[in-house]
């Protein structure tokens, strides 16, 4: 019987995990709602919830606008940004539609914090 010989192996360094930037602000975002407490059961409210989701539609597709001039002229911000994403979120004709618009609207929102603390370093 022989025995082989054994190799010797190099360990390894595992480089360090970079934090996700936005991992801090999920927590803090997360830490926030939890704090909101109840909402009202209804997420346009009003006499008539469908005509409020009407107007703002049509105040999303202003914003819009608003929002291709200040581009063209290099001054887009992300207030109006943030602006016609809400307007066009409520603006959804169903639950599903709406939910994809906040979703979208937090995700600027998390991304406006993550520039935030960028710049502030």
């Amino acid at each position: 019987m022989t025995n082989a010989p054994t190799k010797k192996t190099v360990a390894r360094k595992t480089p360090a995990r970079k934090a996700d930037p936005f991992a801090a602000v999920l927590a803090e975002l997360s830490a926030a709602a939890h704090q909101v407490g109840d909402l009202p059961s209804t997420l346009v409210g009003g006499l008539s919830p469908s005509r409020g989701s009407d107007v703002y539609r049509k105040r999303a597709d202003e914003w819009d606008l608003i929002n291709e001039t200040r581009q063209d002229a290099d001054l887009l911000g992300v207030d109006g940004l943030a602006i016609q994403i809400a307007f066009a979120a409520f603006g959804g004709r169903t639950a599903e539609e709406i939910r994809k618009g906040l979703v979208r609207l937090g995700s600027l929102t998390v991304a406006a914090i993550g520039q935030l603390d960028r710049e502030s370093r």
